[in-house]
């Protein structure tokens, strides 16, 4: 009898299924941004790290969003039904930082390149800010997803794109063919 592979227990109620998963998912590369919204009851920015985020269509275009309903910025970004996807570059940790730190949330807009475009802040000089307003939620387990309908994008042309792999930050530089 051949032995078993460990990876042909699929169960979800496997001992560890859970733990398993996010050690497969990070060898699955995605791009770093800082999706910004406002509280709509202040007029504050709010805004989180993510790597949930992904095109949904050109035709209309659209983006989507993965939020933890218990992320400090989930109320503002579902209340306001807007946001800013802004893609980073290698230079801009500094400004990654402040949002993957609840702890330093006092710092997270207080970079001099933040400008508003309407009601929602973005970083002026990224490699690209995607505005979107919430076209439709989808709830699935502890997120919902956020589609947006793309109204505005700036672009740098900026190619070396932050991005998250294997459980660290680094560059997600194009190769050449």
């Amino acid at each position: 009898m051949p032995a078993r592979n460990p990876m042909d227990d699929c169960s979800a109620n496997g001992e560890g299924f859970q733990d398993r998963l996010k050690n497969v998912l990070r060898y699955l590369p995605a791009p770093v941004a800082i999706v910004t919204s406002i509280d709509p009851q202040t007029g504050d920015p709010v805004g989180l790290a993510m790597s949930a985020i992904m095109p949904v269509s050109l035709e209309p275009c659209a983006m989507a969003v993965a939020v933890n309903r218990s992320a400090s910025s989930y109320r503002s970004m579902v209340e306001s039904r807007r946001f800013c996807i802004n893609l980073l570059t290698s230079d801009k940790v500094s400004h990654l930082n402040p949002f993957a730190h609840p702890e330093a949330k006092d710092d997270r807009f207080t970079h001099e390149d933040w400008e508003r475009n309407g009601s929602v802040w973005y970083i002026r000089d990224a490699p690209a800010n995607i505005f979107c307003d919430v076209v439709e939620t989808v709830s699935f387990g502890t997120h919902d997803i956020l589609v947006g309908e793309v109204y505005d994008l700036y672009s740098s042309g900026a190619t070396d794109i932050l991005g998250w792999a294997n459980g660290t930050l680094g560059s997600l530089i194009p190769i050449e063919r």
